[in-house]
């Protein structure tokens, strides 16, 4: 393990040898260099004493602080330094593996996951992993566990690893020192607002990502993404575009059957027929973006489009059931109005009505709610407005926004609060033949209240109330 002037090596600093990096005082051991983050509902200056408790051999924060009983180091900015250290405690491992981040409105997820089964001994960090192993954040880990992933991963003899980065995550430094060889851009549309204050600052945090492409090194970029503004960021990368019937990796001759995609791949590296074997032209879209990333690192189509034929979505993605009465039920991910907006398309003719039940997370993007419920109320015969993750904002507050919305287009809803009920409400009003779309939590396990969290997970509800596999 290094010594404490190492991962600082442009301070005079004491021999202290280092054993692991926490920001969490809870997760101190003896040896760990704690970080004093601070948060917006806490800060990790307050929690200190604790760390130094708990055993840790030194603390890095940016307030003035004296008369600790280990090596304090100041800095300007306390995520910035743990990066920085994160990289070297574990030895730069992107350096050594084909690392690739992937951001994007939506996407990311069946991005990455589609990338770990199409590239060669490929490791993934996707929103559904973060919440599997129990890490503090929701999509992009801090940057003492991503890089300890990373360097588990070439520990493991792993050639590519591919992430999904938030925009939160690119702007509370959490990648800070990755080294790239590709990046991604999979959509773009409003998200994350509360935290980002304007569109035009959420752009740029994405764009971020393609700020530390190295020369020569590869970008992805959607046709539906603003081209203009990823080439300004990444002036010296190649950059590859896809989409349907658009861009340098194209798909034509799209034929949806049932659950499965028929396409032709076309563009500047050939001609090929492929197969997706799940639904949805976002998927599509999605497929190719990860082809693009197979064919720009040198791969070959037709190895690749083999991958895809037998791939999977990740947990929580369009995923589809069938009762035993006839109705078609889907649990999917969107969180916000483009994703929502395009699963309510993606299975409009699906069913002889189509009804959503979904609700919108409190203390997040207040003004997404009415063009949420604006979007539902078009697209569905009937919108069930329930909870999702209310944290401590009061659901029938966040129930009136949604349902605004859906006045506003002279839509049909009813409000049930209670997630599970309004699942079986939707479940015991639907007749055979009609699609019912549970939105919103898709992979999560847990309902986030205000003073705890709570089991439920919406792909256990459908099969425990319909009992039906997934498809």
């Amino acid at each position: 393990m290094p010594w404490l002037s190492e991962l600082f090596e442009d301070q005079s600093l004491p021999r202290v040898w280092i054993t692991g990096l926490s920001w969490d005082s809870r997760k101190v051991r003896p040896g760990h260099m704690f970080f004093a983050i601070p948060g917006r509902k806490a800060d990790g200056h307050a929690f200190i004493p604790e760390a130094i408790w708990n055993g840790a051999a030194a603390v890095v924060g940016e307030r003035e602080i004296s008369s600790l009983s280990v090596p304090y180091i100041r800095v300007q900015n306390a995520r910035v330094a743990m990066a920085k250290a994160a990289c070297n405690f574990y030895d730069h491992p992107t350096r050594k593996l084909v690392t690739i981040g992937v951001t994007g409105t939506n996407g990311k997820t069946t991005v990455v996951h589609l990338l770990g089964q199409i590239l060669p001994a490929c490791e993934t960090i996707t929103t559904v992993r973060v919440e599997e192993e129990g890490l503090s954040c929701v999509t992009t880990p801090e940057a003492p566990d991503f890089q300890r992933i990373a360097a588990e991963a070439f520990a493991q003899g792993k050639q590519f690893f591919a992430f999904e980065a938030s925009s939160i995550g690119l702007a509370q430094h959490r990648v800070d020192g990755v080294h790239l060889a590709c990046a991604v851009f999979t959509s773009f549309s409003r998200d994350h607002l509360d935290f980002h204050g304007s569109v035009e600052a959420y752009l740029a945090a994405k764009l971020q990502l393609f700020r530390m492409l190295p020369e020569g090194a590869l970008g992805v970029v959607s046709v539906r993404v603003p081209l203009s503004s990823v080439q300004a960021a990444a002036p010296k990368a190649r950059l590859l575009t896809y989409g349907i019937e658009k861009g340098d990796v194209r798909a034509v001759d799209v034929w949806q059957n049932g659950s499965e995609i028929l396409f032709k791949v076309a563009g500047k590296f050939g001609e090929a027929r492929g197969l997706l074997p799940f639904p949805g032209l976002h998927n599509l879209e999605n497929a190719l973006a990860a082809l693009a990333v197979g064919l720009g690192l040198g791969l070959p189509l037709r190895e690749l489009l083999e991958k895809l034929a037998e791939a999977e979505l990740p947990s929580g993605r369009s995923a589809v059931f069938q009762s035993p009465n006839g109705v078609k039920v889907v649990v999917d991910f969107a969180h916000n109005p483009e994703a929502l907006r395009t699963v309510l398309a993606a299975f409009r003719s699906e069913g002889k009505r189509l009804i959503v039940v979904f609700g919108c997370p409190g203390e997040s993007d207040q003004g997404k709610r009415r063009i949420m419920g604006q979007v539902a109320g078009r697209l569905a015969d009937l919108v069930l407005i329930t909870s999702d993750n209310p944290k401590s904002e009061d659901p029938r507050k966040i129930a009136a926004e949604i349902a605004a919305g859906v006045a506003d287009v002279g839509g049909t809803w009813t409000v049930i609060l209670d997630r599970e009920e309004a699942i079986r409400w939707a479940l015991k009003g639907a007749r055979p033949g009609d699609c019912v779309i549970i939105a919103g939590k898709g992979h999560e396990r847990f309902q986030l209240l205000a003073d705890r969290r709570e089991p439920f997970s919406d792909l256990e509800k459908i099969q425990e109330l319909v009992g039906a596999e997934l498809k």
